[in-house]
Order: structure tokens, then C-alpha cells, then sequence
């Protein structure tokens, strides 16, 4: 039964008090792209959230960066790089907007979070041996659940506990949220990214609704593929195993081999377990 579908101001609002570390990303994708930003541009922008550098800086400290004697992001940026710290500030954001469970959909913080990350890994790998971009790759797989925790956060408002995702019988996720929510965490996405800037290709591919029959973006696939390996890492979330396309279709439409992809799928858990540790 649907209470209520959210407006779009209501998930805009709600979007609001979400912190600012995706917001900063989307900015900063756009800055790495522009020749004319330098250390102190990146920098000053990163600044905008005390909490996100602190935390960058602690992570280029740490024993995965060489670390140690870093007192400052510009110091940060200089040890790893405009391109790493990209990587380092989606690693932030994921676990700064995940910190608590996703009740109505019976996530744990930790699963969602950690989804998330090696999805983002994942897809980063597969797009750098098929040539694609690799930065447009992670931010997609980094922020594929952000309807979701939108969406939850929202059911806190007013959906009843006896309409979780668990506790209606489970089946398949996008019919659940379809009934409970009137949307999927798909439309929920494209608004918010599109609000926050991200680039089209990122809203095209996280917003992308397979039931609707559309022809998917190029980025799709690339997801689709990664959700497969990701499962395979033992890192799936329920209710997604019926909802995304079969893996050899889209070994098939990547050109990459199952071999290639189980080299992906080590290759990111050992960047999750550093990142993690870091």
C-alpha cells in the first residue's frame, strides 16, 4: 500500500540534510577536468568540509600511503595525487552517508557501506580494461545506492516497521518500493544527482530503471557486471539478485573474459581491505 509518494521536494529536503562529502565530489569531478585547477583550487574546495579533509589527511597518513608527517590537504594532495584524492573523498562520502542501517530495507551500515565501495572498485576495474573512463565508472558504482538510503530515510517518517522489505515477504526489491513508496530509489536518484551536479552519464547510469525497457546507457553494463562480481565477493545486498541482467550477457557485452574478471574482482577486494584499513 502506498502512504504517500514523496514529492520531489520532499526527497530534495531530505537530501539536504545529508552531508556535503558527494556534494564536494561532483564539484570536484568537474575541476579535474578543467586544465586551469591547481592545488590551492582543489584544496580550497575540499576545505569546505572540515570533516572531509580531516579524514582524507588521516588516510594519507596511514601505511597504505607511505604515510606519516601530513599536516594539511595540500600536503595530501601532493602525496597522492588530484586523482587518488578523487578516490579518497567517494571513500569518505560512502561512509559518512551510510553510517547508520538502512531499517526498511534491513541493510546493516557495514553491508551497504562496504556494497558500495567494491562496487565502485569493481566498476573502476572493469572500465579501465575496456578502455572507458574509469572516474565516471567508481562514482557510478560508489553512489548506486543513494535512492536507496534516500528512500529509507524517508520510511522513517512515516512508513510502519510491518512494511519493511524483509518483513513484506521479500521477492523483488523494485516492486517493494514501487508499493511502499508510489517511486523506485532509481527516480529518487536521477533527481538528486541531477540537483547535485553529477555528470549525466553518472545520473543516466545509477538512475537507470531495467523494467522499463529503455535502452540502458553505455555505463550500464559496466554496473550490471560489477553487481555480478561484487556478489561474487560475497558483498550483494538482498533483493538484488533477481533485479540486475545475467552475468555472461554481460561478460558478452563488456568483451571481457571470466577469467579477467575474477583478476577485477581481487584486485578491488585488496584496495577495499587498504582503503579500509586506511
Amino acid at each position: 500500500m502506498i502512504i504517500s509518494k514523496p514529492t520531489e521536494e520532499k526527497i530534495l529536503s531530505v537530501a539536504k540534510s545529508l552531508p556535503v562529502a558527494p556534494q564536494i565530489m561532483a564539484r570536484l569531478h568537474k575541476m579535474l577536468l578543467d586544465a586551469n585547477s591547481g592545488l590551492t583550487e582543489i584544496a580550497g574546495l575540499l576545505k569546505r568540509d572540515v570533516a572531509l579533509t580531516t579524514r582524507i589527511i588521516r588516510i594519507a597518513n596511514s601505511p597504505a600511503y607511505n604515510g606519516g608527517g601530513l599536516g594539511t590537504i595540500e600536503d595530501a594532495l601532493q602525496r597522492v595525487g588530484f586523482g587518488e584524492v578523487f578516490r579518497l573523498v567517494g571513500v569518505v562520502a560512502n561512509a559518512s552517508l551510510a553510517e547508520s542501517n538502512l531499517r526498511f530495507y534491513g541493510y546493516s551500515g557495514e553491508a551497504f557501506r562496504a556494497n558500495n565501495l567494491c562496487t565502485a572498485l569493481v566498476s573502476e576495474g572493469i572500465a579501465r580494461r575496456i578502455g572507458t573512463d574509469p572516474r565516471l565508472a567508481y562514482t557510478s558504482g560508489l553512489l548506486r545506492g543513494i535512492g536507496q538510503l534516500l528512500l529509507d530515510r524517508i520510511a522513517r517518517e512515516g512508513l510502519g516497521p510491518s512494511e519493511t522489505f524483509r518483513e513484506s515477504g521479500g521477492g523483488r526489491l523494485i516492486e517493494w518500493e514501487r508499493g511502499a513508496f508510489g517511486t523506485t530509489h532509481f527516480e529518487v536518484a536521477r533527481l538528486v544527482l541531477t540537483q547535485w551536479g553529477f555528470p549525466d552519464l553518472v545520473v543516466k547510469t545509477v538512475g537507470f530503471d531495467h523494467t522499463l525497457g529503455d535502452a540502458p546507457p553505455p555505463l550500464v553494463q559496466t554496473l550490471h557486471l560489477a553487481d555480478s562480481i561484487v556478489r561474487l565477493a560475497g558483498h550483494g545486498l538482498d533483493g538484488e539478485d533477481a533485479a540486475w541482467g545475467v552475468t555472461h550477457e554481460d561478460l558478452v557485452a563488456t568483451g571481457l573474459t571470466m577469467d579477467e574478471t575474477v583478476i577485477i574482482r581481487n584486485e578491488a577486494v585488496a584496495a577495499m581491505n587498504a582503503l579500509q584499513a586506511a
